[in-house]
């Protein structure tokens, strides 16, 4: 029998996602994505991130934003599973090639969705031009790859890439193609960047 966690099983899972984020982003999130990806009340994060600080599992700097700091050694960290967490789940064990994604391997693709979304969302608020725009988004998706993400995970979010894209062409110019909007996406990619494009 191993030792109890100095966390609560929903405190684990905010530990968990402060771990994932700050890794697959280089900066730790803001209380908004935290709120986001768990969909609970912003008041139930920040509550949930002054008593991680109390416990002394985090720590923050008074008053600067995407401050948070884990104190908690990633070993010791549970697997992140989001909102669905209980007590009763066990860590997902290795897979073979072929068998379902583990519950941490959903969670990861809805992590990357979710950065994809507010990413689009941004360059609909502050557009750049589709030559910048497209090697962010290609680097945006290849950091959760160097952080470890499974190759199917990051070809899925190269796909819901392309398919935000393809919708976003839409209302600007309704008879563009999904085939034709795909080769736009490439012809602003380095050649090695069209390899890990290409389905």
């Amino acid at each position: 029998m191993g030792i109890k966690p100095p966390y609560t099983c929903r405190q684990g899972q905010f530990l968990a996602f402060i771990h994932h984020y700050t890794t697959l982003h280089g900066r730790p999130p803001a209380e908004a994505e935290i709120a986001r990806f768990f969909q609970v009340t912003p008041p139930s994060v920040h509550s949930t991130i002054l008593t991680l600080e109390r416990r002394g599992l985090i720590t923050r700097a008074p008053g600067q934003a995407r401050s948070i700091a884990l104190r908690v050694p990633p070993q010791e960290l549970p697997p992140l599973y989001g909102r669905y967490a209980t007590t009763n789940i066990p860590p997902p064990g290795r897979r073979d090639e072929g068998q379902r994604p583990t519950d941490t391997d959903a969670t990861l693709l809805r992590l990357g969705k979710m950065q994809l979304e507010d990413w689009f969302a941004h360059n609909d608020r502050n557009p750049l031009d589709d030559s910048e725009f497209i090697p962010i988004l290609d680097m945006l998706i290849e950091s959760f790859a160097h952080a470890g993400v499974g190759a199917p995970l990051v070809q899925h979010l190269r796909r819901y890439a392309c398919e935000l894209y393809h919708q976003g062409c839409l209302e600007v110019a309704p008879e563009t193609t999904f085939e034709a909007n795909m080769q736009l996406i490439f012809s602003y990619l380095p050649a090695s960047g069209r390899k890990r494009w290409r389905p």
